[in-house]
């Protein structure tokens, strides 16, 4: 499930940049400060998500502590 979830997410990210860059007159600035938008927060979103999915303390206490 992981893996289809980051292949979603990656293949929504591209769609976005592709459709993005198709609509944009003139690719330089404009169009690349945009794409360098997307790709920064679409790192960083795979950065925090990757980061709560490896987080063993977290996943402790929501099964232990809140019962």
């Amino acid at each position: 499930m992981e893996k289809i979830g980051y292949i979603l997410i990656t293949t929504f990210y591209l769609l976005v940049s592709y459709l993005t860059l198709q609509n944009i007159e003139q690719f330089y600035p404009d169009g690349l400060l945009v794409l360098l938008i997307y790709s920064g927060v679409f790192i960083l979103f795979l950065k925090v998500l990757n980061e709560r999915l490896n987080n063993q303390e977290d996943d402790y206490y929501s099964k232990e502590i809140n019962k």
